[in-house]
């Protein structure tokens, strides 16, 4: 069965989910699945500089709101064993790591592709990381799997980005608005945040292997 994910690095629910996910897939047994990770950018190629995480949230949605998000956020990780810190944290564009997510899952398989992006995902919210400098991508990439000359040169060239803003586009004009999202066997679809992992082994067990198989395609 394929499942298909749109997810974003700065978006912590994305984080928490992916977590809650992957304990659905070990509580159903299954590990059959075609997995199909799909970029998506919550703010576009945007803040255009790292810059403080809270500043970030509350110029879009008011301190209050932004404070109220970050409690809310922190709480749910603390039951996930994720140590938000978004208080010390940056908001930065996710074009670049998106890039090599895509390549990872290209070149390299889903295995690194995931370790990846729990090391990504981890740098954003934990370690107070910018996941738009090259030298944070090097080193993820290469603690994840790559080899380190293939990764750099990836790096200092624009391969796959063209690809990655493509995927973009096609989630948003496909009716892609929030993140994460996870369609089963092209069918059954599970959107928004997620902590109880029942909810994705009743979506295996409740997807037919034979249900459609293709979505409109987003490469």
């Amino acid at each position: 069965m394929r499942v298909d994910i749109w997810s974003d690095i700065s978006c912590p629910w994305c984080y928490i989910t992916k977590r809650t996910f992957e304990l659905g897939l070990a509580a159903a047994g299954r590990h059959d699945l075609d997995i199909v990770l799909h970029p998506y950018q919550i703010d576009g190629e945007r803040p255009a500089e790292p810059m403080p995480m809270l500043d970030w949230l509350a110029g879009k949605y008011g301190r209050e709101t932004a404070e109220t998000m970050s409690k809310e956020v922190t709480e749910a990780g603390n039951r996930h064993g994720i140590a938000f810190r978004n208080r010390t944290g940056l908001a930065a564009n996710t074009l670049q790591a998106h890039r090599m997510l895509w390549y990872a899952g290209r070149e390299y398989g889903r295995s690194v592709q995931s370790r990846l992006e729990e090391l990504l995902f981890a740098a954003y919210f934990t370690q107070n990381g910018d996941v738009s400098d090259p030298a944070l991508l090097l080193d993820r990439a290469v603690r994840s799997g790559f080899g380190r000359a293939r990764a750099a040169d990836l790096l200092a060239s624009d391969e796959g980005l063209a690809e990655v803003r493509q995927e973009i586009r096609a989630a948003r004009s496909g009716g892609v608005t929030r993140v994460p999202l996870i369609v089963f066997g092209g069918a059954r679809r599970v959107e928004g945040a997620q902590e109880d992992p029942e909810v994705y082994r009743s979506a295996l067990a409740l997807t037919s292997d034979t249900a459609g198989t293709t979505r409109k395609d987003q490469e």
